[in-house]
């Protein structure tokens, strides 16, 4: 019963929360006003307006659940809103508050996607009005795969014909994300669970449920209704239900391995969900970094498809490849699913044989993947004979000297000789030039760029110069550019001053396209928007970046270091240049003095060039193989060299080893060579003298007096 005092209670109660309703409301429209004022300031380019909306929106006390679900209440506000943020990112005024608040949303959408209690009531929702199955559809479906394991513990919970019917609708309409985990669970539900789920699977239409739906038509005492609806399924995705198990797992393996948007479901905060099906709670996840996600699922797929196959070099040759892929883009960071493998990824590369690091070549050679590339070729090194070393299917190693990355010609070519190849193979020809291409070019970086302003290209090509790289070609469009170029021994890097996104693309495209650059980082750089729109097109891609036309040089110097990383490991520094010559003389000099295809004559002038510029332990290993070569031009070198001036223990070495090219192919000097040679002998004396005198001995010059060298 109501007292008088109560009634005063409770009328004061309703006036304080009504009050507190007006005041959230009229918050809320503030909000609302500012978002729409920064959107409109930001699109008419009005700076100030624009930067004290933004922080006035940042100041607000809306959650950033409430300030996601205000942003996106429209479609238009939603585009409009975009567009501001992509704008202002390139105001640097507005650059860091643009930034806080496109975290603001993206943190809002995690929260509301996350939130367990929020999809409960969604799940609620699908049985109730219009307006709130509307509501609950659009939640769930933004929550994605997220939203499956509640959806399927609905049914579990409430066995009945509407909720099964209500949760397979709304689990179809979630769409390709639910795959995966339904997937997942699968296996592990009743026979009418079973039924259901098949039939969700084959509405969705998505290839990479076939294994789970093959393994359940395969599998000894399946529910019978449970198996014919798994062949319905398949049926319905354009699959055979006697498909080999093996075979399908290594074909949605090659899926994940490729990135194909089909099987990727959408990261949240960078993270992918990995499922797995614990007894006790259901379907549960492992935070697996969006990085590495298509590698980790390549490889759980190829390692199933082992499982079942044990034979299967497709799937071998995927895991090992996902497996190099993976290690390399985690760095540092933890895996929460291969983790803790008991060998390395090199182990694996290796221990199956030259034919499964070979396919990994091939599939990092046809997916233009220059890091992986190395890492096969190194499997090669370590595993590979002169006969598989050539040949097999398609030759990828000797494919390999053909790829537009030096790193990686310089290792195929590397490989190959060191095997001494007795037998003649296509390709044999390229083997010894790239070899002395590895000793003569050093470091040098070549690039070329693109625009179809010569004053802007300049301007590129100057700061590029200024950076230590050689630029080779400039042109209007890629196919003039690479043609005044010429003969290189690789285009390191493209830059190319776009009009506009779509140009910018296009010459890239462009670019991937044409032989000589097909592995070439490309780096477009426009102006305004057209900046947010290249670096949206490119962000998933590893062999081009964007940037903006005006970049500084130490910035475009930072942003070519990150692009050179991504896409062929990094720049070509002198230490490695070094080793590369190193171990390409050392190559050499094993041609030479083996009996094999290769010659080594076909270096001879890389070798003469390398004996004047490199340092004098180099210059001995030059000079020993110099005298392996059966030419004038490679002994009249040694000759002169040895009687240049300079260290006596140097030259005495020069001297010997031109010795040694005499006895081996006759006198090849020129007169005056000899001459002065004799003239070394008569004016000096102890060490350098008895080395001067073995080379005229074995000159055997029929002119010299004996009287000369008499006392």
């Amino acid at each position: 019963m109501l007292t008088p005092r109560n009634r005063f209670f409770a009328l004061f109660v309703t006036a304080v929360l009504t009050t507190c309703t007006t005041i959230t409301r009229a918050q809320d429209s503030d909000v609302e006003a500012l978002v729409d004022d920064f959107v409109h300031y930001a699109l008419i380019a009005n700076v100030d307006l624009a930067e004290a909306n933004a922080i006035a929106l940042l100041r607000s006390e809306m959650s950033d659940a409430a300030f996601y679900e205000l942003v996106n209440e429209t479609k238009q506000r939603q585009d409009r809103f975009d567009r501001a943020i992509g704008w202002a990112l390139y105001v640097d005024r507005l650059q860091p508050l643009a930034a806080e608040l496109e975290l603001k949303v993206e943190t809002g959408r995690i929260s509301l996607i996350r939130d367990a209690a929020r999809l409960a009531e969604a799940i609620d929702f699908l049985s109730g009005t219009t307006r709130q199955r509307l509501l609950a559809e659009d939640r769930l479906i933004v929550a994605g795969e997220y939203a499956v394991p509640p959806l399927l513990r609905t049914m579990f919970e409430n066995p009945d014909a509407r909720t099964t019917r209500m949760v397979s609708k709304m689990l179809t309409k979630i769409g390709g994300d639910a795959v995966l985990p339904l997937s997942v669970a699968l296996p592990h539900l009743s026979g009418e669970a079973q039924v259901v789920v098949c039939r969700v699977l084959g509405d969705i239409g998505y290839a990479h449920a076939a294994p789970a739906l093959l393994t359940l038509v395969n599998a000894e005492g399946a529910n019978p209704a449970a198996a014919q609806a798994a062949a319905k399924a398949l049926g319905a995705i354009g699959i055979e239900a006697n498909t080999s198990i093996s075979t399908m797992q290594t074909v949605v393996a090659g899926q994940f391995f490729d990135r194909q948007v089909s099987v990727m479901p959408a990261a949240i905060a960078g993270v992918n969900n990995f499922w797995v099906w614990e007894d006790m709670y259901g379907l549960e996840t492992r935070a697996v970094q969006e990085a590495v996600f298509d590698d980790v699922m390549a490889m759980y797929f190829a390692s199933n498809a082992l499982s079942n196959d044990p034979q299967n070099e497709p799937a071998m040759s995927i895991f090992v490849a996902s497996n190099l892929r993976r290690d390399r883009e985690l760095g540092s960071n933890d895996d929460l699913v291969y983790g803790n493998l008991a060998y390395s990824p090199e182990f694996y590369a290796t221990v199956f044989g030259p034919e499964v690091a070979s396919e990994v070549l091939r599939i990092a050679l046809a997916r233009r993947d220059t890091p992986l590339a190395h890492d096969a070729i190194a499997a090669l090194a370590r595993t590979a004979g002169s006969v598989a070393a050539v040949t097999g299917n398609d030759q990828p190693l000797v494919n390999a000297m053909f790829y537009p990355d030096r790193r990686v010609q310089y290792e195929a070519a590397m490989t190959i000789a060191s095997t001494l190849p007795q037998m003649n193979f296509e390709g044999s020809y390229r083997v010894v030039p790239l070899l002395a291409s590895a000793v003569r070019s050093g470091n040098a970086m070549y690039a070329i760029v693109i625009g179809e302003d010569e004053e802007v290209r300049r301007r590129i090509a100057t700061s590029l110069e200024s950076m230590g790289w050689s630029i080779m070609g400039e042109g209007m469009d890629a196919q003039r550019a690479v043609a005044a170029a010429g003969i290189v021994p690789g285009i390191d890097l493209a830059v190319v001053a776009a009009r506009s996104a779509d140009h910018g693309q296009n010459v890239a495209s462009d670019l991937a396209m044409m032989t000589e650059t097909t592995a070439t980082p490309v780096l477009v750089l426009a102006d305004g928007v057209d900046v947010q729109i290249l670096r949206n097109a490119c962000a998933s891609q590893d062999m081009v970046a964007a940037g903006n036309i005006a970049i500084t040089d130490s910035a475009l110097a930072a942003v070519l270091e990150d692009l050179l990383a991504k896409a062929a490991g990094g720049r070509l520094e002198a230490a490695e240049a070094e080793l590369f010559a190193a171990r390409a003389l050392a190559v050499l000099r094993d041609i030479a003095l083996a009996d094999t295809v290769l010659e080594v004559d076909d270096a001879t002038g890389a070798l003469v060039d390398a004996l004047a510029t490199s340092d004098p332990m180099t210059q001995l290993l030059v000079a020993e193989t110099l005298s392996m070569v059966n030419s004038p031009l490679a002994q009249q070198t040694l000759v002169n060299a040895a009687l240049a001036d300079g260290q006596i223990d140097d030259r005495m070495l020069l001297l010997d080893e031109a010795s040694a090219s005499v006895r081996r192919w006759g006198n090849l000097t020129e007169e005056w060579q000899v001459a002065e040679i004799i003239n070394l002998v008569e004016s000096t004396s102890g060490d350098l003298a008895d080395a001067a005198a073995r080379l005229n001995g074995a000159i055997n010059h029929p002119g010299t007096s004996v009287m000369i060298f008499m006392p």
